[in-house]
């Protein structure tokens, strides 16, 4: 009588697999706290660079600190990759214009002036920072199926910047 384990062939023999593949990176995650901003970050982004084998970080990771902004400074320098949002956040009074956080516009820059990999999408309709040719940048919107696609342009832009094969 046959078993499903005597099916499977045998890995003797079989080449092995570059370590560089399976070591962890690190990546850190800027967004602003709100609702829609945790779902998109930490429901669907965070598990997604999960399952690709990324050590993922946010500020969640500096609550408990008691120097919140020279922990998030360290959390920043020690990832080398860096995926931000710019979300509308902050609207001009009179105006249709949005803009993100203070904070995230001034990590970005951080991670820029350390030499990492930078990704950053923004919401349509934000003001976005003039210096955008120096990284990967794309619009996103919100939404199930938007989403799905903010997923896939995730995925060419590791490649872009050749943290995935």
């Amino acid at each position: 009588m046959s078993t499903a384990m005597e099916k499977i062939p045998s890995l003797q023999g079989s080449p092995s697999i570059p370590t560089e593949k399976l070591a962890k990176k690190s990546i850190f995650i800027s967004y602003a706290e709100n609702k829609k901003n945790d779902y998109l970050v930490e429901n669907l982004i965070r598990q997604f660079l999960v399952a690709l084998n990324f050590d993922v970080r946010t500020f969640r990771d500096a609550r408990s600190s008691d120097y919140f902004k020279a922990e998030i400074d360290r959390l920043i320098t020690e990832c080398p990759s860096f995926l931000a949002f710019l979300t509308k956040d902050i609207q001009e009074e009179g105006s249709e214009n949005w803009h993100p956080k203070g904070n995230i516009p001034g990590e970005i820059e951080k991670a820029l002036t350390l030499g990492h990999k930078v990704i950053v999408y923004y919401e349509e309709g934000v003001t976005i920072p003039s210096n955008t040719k120096s990284y990967y940048c794309r619009s996103f919107k919100r939404g199930q199926w938007k989403y799905a696609e903010l997923l896939i342009d995730l995925i060419k832009a590791l490649k872009n910047e050749n943290l995935i094969p």
